[in-house]
């Protein structure tokens, strides 16, 4: 049967086009990579409180979906102050996922093998395997194949390109940082862009000054979205008045239990869960607890600062209110950059888990 012309012409194309999207879609996610420097700040200048009549109940709400930043320092400390936990992980939206140790029980660790002896290991190392070392086939190493760095990921300080600003801004002038950081990130769509917490409220369960998100865009330009709020004495408002507090961050991080091993009996059951059997014989106790009391708001009042500003790269720009002002720089970054970043590489196995099936186990449970 003879092909059809256009027909083989087409399956051509579509060949051809296949081939071509692989290194166009390589190409794109190393495009529109962006360091981003976000620096904010409160005027701390009585006058300035009393500049405008602020909304009495703003709104303020953290939204549905969001991401975290990702402070190597803090990644570190969670796990470290989680004693119980094997490793850890972040998920896609910058969550650590602290994962805990399994606990066999004791007729697991009666059963369990005991270890080869060296003779044994040695041995069994060794069988099948050919005296002619001619034959021993060399299995070529993965070629190191080109890494995007860890998106999100607070740098240093000696990367912010505002600290002496700043630092000067503290010194001589009516302001008090409330946040300054810098990062490394892609900048997408509006569909695709996530609002990023600035704040740790939720972990701490306690209130800072400044709480809230930021959300970056690119369409033909870049854009930044915030929607943050400056929490205030209220030394402005009239009598005694103040307003509910306002909602606590979403948190940044979760203990993930280790699944019950098939031979847990009760007692292990116990220690890893607290389960207790009395409870089976003990009709309301569950709904007895109490649950943990609210953190107290300190503050009186709230002022919101809900702006959208159109941006250009490679250019400072500034968000000016009253009693907050925000400044931001978005820097492009090229494939050649995006290569070479190693600012990520001692704090992978925190945020990707380890990368060996032994280093993930840590306990006598196994794997």
């Amino acid at each position: 049967m003879i092909p059809h012309p256009t027909r083989t012409l087409l399956a051509f194309l579509a060949a051809a086009l296949a081939f071509s999207l692989a290194p166009a879609q390589a190409q794109e996610r190393e495009q529109n990579w962006y360091q981003v420097e976000l620096l904010v700040v409160a005027h701390t200048n009585p006058a300035a409180q009393r500049a405008e009549q602020w909304e009495p109940l703003p709104r303020l709400a953290y939204p549905e979906a969001y991401r975290f930043l990702l402070d190597p320092q803090r990644l570190r400390a969670n796990l470290e102050h989680t004693p119980d936990a094997s490793h850890s992980e972040v998920d896609a939206n910058g969550k650590q996922l602290l994962h805990l140790r399994r606990i066999p029980s004791p007729a697991a660790l009666d059963d369990a093998a005991p270890p080869p002896t060296t003779a044994e290991a040695s041995g069994g190392a060794l069988d099948g395997v050919s005296d002619d070392l001619g034959a021993v086939t060399e299995v070529p190493e993965a070629p190191d194949k080109a890494r995007l760095p860890t998106p999100f990921l607070t740098l240093p300080a000696q990367a912010r390109e505002f600290r002496g600003k700043a630092a000067y801004m503290e010194r001589n002038g009516p302001y008090r940082v409330l946040f300054h950081e810098v990062w490394w990130q892609p900048v997408g769509g509006a569909r695709s862009a996530l609002p990023i917490v600035l704040d740790q409220s939720g972990d701490q369960q306690s209130y800072p000054a400044l709480q809230g998100t930021v959300r970056l865009h690119r369409s033909r330009f870049l854009h930044v979205a915030t929607q943050l709020w400056l929490n205030t004495s209220g030394d402005y408002l009239p009598g005694t008045w103040r307003m509910p507090p306002p909602p606590l961050g979403p948190v940044s991080q979760e203990r993930v239990p280790a699944a019950l091993l098939p031979e847990a009996d009760a007692g292990v059951l116990s220690a890893v869960t607290g389960y207790d059997p009395a409870w089976d014989a003990a009709p309301g106790l569950l709904e007895e607890a109490t649950a943990t009391a609210a953190p107290v708001y300190p503050y009186r009042h709230a002022v919101l600062l809900q702006q959208q500003r159109r941006m250009r790269s490679n250019e400072v720009h500034y968000i000016d209110h009253p009693l907050m002002g925000v400044v931001i720089k978005l820097t492009p970054l090229d494939t050649e950059a995006l290569h070479a970043a190693a600012y990520d590489r001692e704090v992978l196995e925190l945020i990707q888990g380890p990368q060996t099936p032994a280093a993930a186990v840590a306990d006598p449970a196994g794997a």
